[in-house]
């Protein structure tokens, strides 16, 4: 007689819906151990491509059997993905890949819109040279990177791109940065995929951008990284969402555009 433990049937469901969301993880490339930095951000990119989809349950122990990697820095990379806002855990529950709702995309790209350009404005006076540089070998990269068929290589250097915007306004700003423009960048992945692959990189707009960073005007600058941000924003919402009014990042546009000399 086959024996049943009370409670089982709901922990094998819980096992196949798990797996489910888990199907398409290969294991880790790496040479040598496999450290919680290389995870986090492999993880990281599984999350934004939507390999590991919107909503989805995670197993500690099926990701690392899956990845092949011990359970200890995939511990650490998961809590790093939490405190960036990727996925969401309660003490001794799975973690969850955090959902994304369409109706949060004007909440998102408006936080992010008015706190890059405020993180704009308090940089761009203390550029110095090798802040510079650093923008520029972005750009760079971004160049190089613009024709890829896989679009990662690019979205690395346009993450470097806009991480060297903003780093007099402190970590605990970047973090917060960090999360809105993550979660702008799981939109974008989600619903523009043939136009990320396709090339279109926006390569005109990151060189303005620079060209004021470059002259140290710190309001050009903050007002074009508005209008870039909220650009992407206002595409993407008259794309998935045309019936709602993307109030906040109209708002946002407009606080910043008062900058422009009249």
């Amino acid at each position: 007689m086959r024996l049943t433990l009370p409670g089982m049937g709901e922990v094998m469901r819980r096992r196949r819906r798990s797996s489910a969301s888990l199907d398409a993880i290969q294991p880790l490339p790496r040479d040598g151990r496999a450290s919680s930095g290389s995870l986090h951000e492999h993880l990281r990119r599984l999350i934004l491509d939507g390999v590991i989809p919107n909503g989805a349950t995670i197993s500690q122990v099926e990701l690392a059997e899956r990845l092949g990697v011990s359970r200890t820095p995939l511990r650490e990379a998961l809590r790093m993905l939490q405190a960036e806002g990727l996925i969401h855990a309660e003490h001794n529950r799975r973690a969850h890949v955090t959902a994304l709702d369409v109706g949060d995309i004007d909440a998102v790209y408006g936080c992010r819109v008015l706190l890059e350009a405020t993180g704009v404005l308090l940089t761009v006076p203390s550029l110095d040279d090798a802040r510079m540089a650093e923008l520029s070998d972005a750009l760079g990269a971004m160049r190089d990177h613009a024709a890829d068929t896989d679009a990662e290589a690019w979205a690395r250097a346009h993450r470097r791109f806009h991480r060297a915007l903003t780093p007099e306004a402190g970590k605990e700003f970047a973090r917060a940065l960090s999360t809105y423009f993550d979660r702008g960048e799981r939109f974008r992945r989600m619903f523009q995929r043939e136009e990320i692959l396709g090339g279109v990189r926006l390569l005109e707009e990151h060189e303005a951008i620079l060209r004021a960073c470059r002259d140290g005007s710190a309001n050009e600058a903050a007002v074009l990284v508005a209008r870039h941000s909220a650009r992407a924003a206002l595409i993407l919402m008259a794309q998935i969402a045309p019936e709602r009014e993307p109030t906040l990042v109209r708002t946002a546009l407009q606080l910043f555009s008062a900058l422009e000399p009249g």
